[in-house]
C-alpha cells in the first residue's frame, strides 16, 4: 500500500469532518429535546471524534489534539445525564404499574434537559466546535504507511482491552464498565481503518465485537438506572427485582460472548497468528472451583515439591 502519512493526515481530517458534521446536524434537535435520538447522535459524534484523534496520535500536532479531546470528553459527560434518563424512561415504559415512577423520572429528565440546553448554548461549546473545525492535521516525517499506522493503532487498542479483561470480574459493575469503554475504543478504531483491510474479515470481527458491546451496554444501562432510581428514592422492591433478574441473565452470557470474540483472529494481524486466550478473573475463579481430575496435582501450600510427594505417600 503506497499511501503514506500525507494520506494519514488527510484521513484524519476526513474522520474529524465526519464527526463534526454528525454533531452539528443533530445539536439543534438535542437542544430542543424533541427526540432522544438527536442527543444520542451528538454523543456518538463526540466519541468518534475522540477516537479519531487517538488513532492518529503519531501525527504532529498532538498537543492541540489532546486539548480538543479533553474538551470533547468534558462536554460528553455534561450531556450524559439526559441520555441516562432517556434510557431509564424507555425501560420503565415497558414495566407494568410503573406509571408514577415514569412521571417522576420525566420531571427529573426535564430538569436535566435545561442544563443540557445551557451547555449546548455556552461559550465553551462554541469554542470547542471552532477549535475542532479549525484543526488541520500535519504530515508526519518520516512518513509511516497508513496501513501500518492503522495496524499499530488497532493492536494498541486490542492489547489494552485484553489487559482490562484479565482484570475483570463479570459480576463487578464498575469493572464491566471499564472493559466496555476499552472495547468501544477498539471498535471505533477498527471502523476507522477497516476499509484498508479484507472487508469480510473486518466485518465479521466488528460484528462480533458489537454483540459483546450490546451485552455490556445493557448491563451499564442497568447500573445507571439503579443509581438514578436510588438517588431519586424510586427504587422499589419490584424494580429492584426486575433489574437484578435482567442483570443476572446478561452476566451469564458475558463469559461465552467474550470467549467467542477472543477466539477469532484480529483482521489486521497476519494470517496464522492466533491470540492466546485471556484468563479473566471470573474464568480463573471458575477453574479454581472445579475438582482436580488427573494431570498435575495441586501443590500443597507451605511444602516444597519434593516434600509434597513424600507427604502424599505417607
Amino acid at each position: 500500500m503506497k499511501q503514506r502519512a500525507a494520506g494519514a493526515a488527510q484521513e484524519l481530517g476526513t474522520h474529524l469532518a465526519a464527526a463534526l458534521e454528525r454533531i452539528e446536524a443533530n445539536v439543534r434537535g438535542a437542544r430542543e429535546g424533541r427526540d432522544p435520538e438527536f442527543l444520542h447522535q451528538v454523543r456518538v459524534g463526540l466519541r468518534r471524534l475522540r477516537a479519531s484523534l487517538g488513532a492518529f496520535r503519531v501525527l504532529p500536532g498532538g498537543r492541540e489534539r489532546r486539548r480538543i479531546g479533553r474538551s470533547a470528553r468534558r462536554l460528553a459527560r455534561a450531556l450524559g445525564t439526559v441520555r441516562d434518563w432517556d434510557v431509564l424512561i424507555a425501560r420503565l415504559a415497558a414495566a407494568p404499574g410503573a406509571e408514577a415512577v415514569v412521571m417522576r423520572a420525566r420531571r427529573a429528565r426535564a430538569e436535566a434537559q435545561r442544563e443540557l440546553r445551557r451547555v449546548l448554548s455556552s461559550k465553551a461549546w462554541r469554542k470547542f466546535l471552532a477549535r475542532a473545525g479549525a484543526h488541520k492535521p500535519a504530515r508526519e516525517r518520516p512518513e509511516t504507511p497508513l496501513v501500518e499506522l492503522g495496524r499499530n493503532a488497532m493492536q494498541r487498542a486490542w492489547r489494552k482491552a485484553r489487559k482490562r479483561a484479565r482484570r475483570t470480574e463479570w459480576r463487578s459493575a464498575d469493572q464491566r464498565h471499564a472493559l466496555r469503554i476499552r472495547l468501544k475504543r477498539l471498535r471505533y478504531t477498527c471502523e476507522i481503518f477497516a476499509a484498508r483491510f479484507p472487508p469480510d474479515a473486518a466485518s465479521a470481527y466488528i460484528g462480533r465485537l458489537k454483540r459483546l458491546q450490546d451485552i455490556l451496554g445493557e448491563l451499564n444501562d442497568i447500573r445507571t438506572s439503579r443509581r438514578l432510581l436510588r438517588r431519586e428514592g424510586l427504587l422499589g422492591r419490584g424494580l429492584r427485582r426486575s433489574l437484578a433478574a435482567r442483570e443476572e441473565a446478561l452476566v451469564s452470557r458475558l463469559g461465552p460472548a467474550w470467549r467467542a470474540f477472543e477466539a477469532q483472529a484480529p483482521f489486521w494481524q497476519p494470517r496464522g497468528r492466533t491470540p492466546r486466550p485471556t484468563a479473566t478473573r471470573a474464568g480463573r475463579a471458575e477453574r479454581r472451583a472445579r475438582p482436580h481430575v488427573g494431570g498435575r496435582r495441586p501443590r500443597i501450600p507451605g511444602v516444597r515439591r519434593g516434600q509434597g510427594a513424600r507427604a502424599r505417600r505417607k
